[in-house]
């Protein structure tokens, strides 16, 4: 018997329904594809809409299948019945299902007899192969996340070092005042940061994740990633330089100039049949080689404590590929971030990070910014 391949998300919330449908709404929609036909599922406010805008063979009307009821309320049985007529029109008893579900909903086709087939992750695994549109639009992307880090380091060069702070405009410079400017900055170039801003200075840059506080120091390496996605395409970007304002030790120097030769070195391995966890493995030894041991020291994780690499899109970790310890053959069409980092606690954090496009023979930098630590 054919499966009907099945969907009832958000597409704000669930990528794998855009990518099908390339239908955005605020509210739950429901999507199937059967017999090599796709067919999106909308209550009366999205009808018109979704026939001009949605990808997909047909629209069909929830209300024309049961009457006085709504797909977008998320009520299960109201779902299940209006899916129910549809499915029974279309001829489908086997739905395959992405794992994210809703369990409540699953009951009740179980109920009526369906039965349901968790599919593997990524529902569809070609959303990790990217085109020349899609690569074009990610370049777009990518060029306005740097924009958002020239701005920080164009703020940085403004700056006046006074004893141990930062002074712009007399006053003190702060990871949130970076920030501010940051977030304001992206709003005009419609560019969604949601949670993806971390300007961390000192030791909040030996902690991988941690989004900064408080005063921006002189003389210390400062994390600036950004990662958001353009709200057109909603397709990601993701871009960390490092800096310091003024002149860095002779310890920080050594440890930017070793994760930028690992990251050069990450990214001429990278090409199309290649396992990630060898491009992986391949940095960890370079850095392990020039003294920069990873594991636990004095009482903390230190080192390259983090994997080179994730893929990205319209999600901002996508799988395939995942450039880490674990087994992942890195395919053409790919974008991946490239991304080494080393982390010591008193001499500080450094990160560099581009995104790449993996080729038959290499990989292309998806736009570029210059990486150089400091800012005299």
């Amino acid at each position: 018997m054919t499966i009907a391949r099945f969907i009832y998300d958000n597409p704000l919330k669930n990528t794998d329904l855009y990518f099908a449908a390339k239908f955005m709404s605020h509210d739950p929609v429901a999507f199937v594809e059967f017999k090599r036909k796709k067919y999106l599922v909308v209550d009366v406010l999205e009808f018109g809409r979704a026939k001009k805008q949605a990808h997909v063979d047909k629209v069909l009307l929830a209300s024309d299948y049961k009457n006085n009821v709504e797909i977008r309320k998320g009520n299960p049985p109201d779902v299940a019945n209006i899916m129910d007529a549809i499915f029974k029109k279309l001829g489908a008893k086997i739905l395959e299902v992405p794992g994210s579900f809703p369990l409540s909903l699953a009951e009740k086709f179980r109920a009526k007899k369906y039965k349901l087939v968790i599919a593997p992750s990524p529902f569809f695994p070609e959303k990790s192969k990217k085109g020349a549109r899609e690569k074009s639009m990610m370049v777009e992307v990518q060029k306005n996340t740097f924009k958002l880090i020239a701005l920080v380091e164009k703020t940085l060069v403004k700056t006046r070092i006074s004893g141990n702070k930062l002074l712009f405009k007399g006053k003190t410079v702060t990871s949130e005042f970076l920030k501010e400017l940051v977030q304001i900055e992206a709003i005009r170039l419609g560019y969604d940061l949601k949670e993806g801003l971390i300007i961390a200075c000192g030791d909040d840059a030996i902690d991988p994740h941690c989004v900064g506080s408080g005063p921006i120091r002189p003389f210390k390496s400062i994390v600036v990633d950004i990662f958001g996605s353009s709200q057109k395409s909603l397709l990601w970007g993701d871009a960390t330089r490092t800096f310091c304002r003024g002149k860095a030790t002779p310890e920080l120097k050594k440890l930017y100039s070793t994760v930028l030769q690992g990251q050069e070195m990450a990214i001429k391995s990278i090409r199309h049949g290649v396992n990630g966890r060898i491009v992986h493995e391949k940095v960890l030894k370079f850095f392990d080689s020039h003294g920069y041991k990873t594991g636990l020291l004095n009482g903390r994780h230190q080192g390259f404590i983090h994997g080179t690499g994730h893929g990205i899109g319209l999600d901002i970790h996508e799988l395939p590929p995942f450039i880490a310890a674990k087994d992942c053959i890195l395919e053409a069409g790919n974008v991946t971030s490239v991304e080494p980092g080393l982390y010591y606690k008193g001499i500080g954090g450094v990160r560099i990070e581009d995104l790449v496009y993996v080729t038959k023979n290499g990989c292309e930098i998806l736009a570029g910014y210059p990486k150089k630590l400091e800012i005299l």
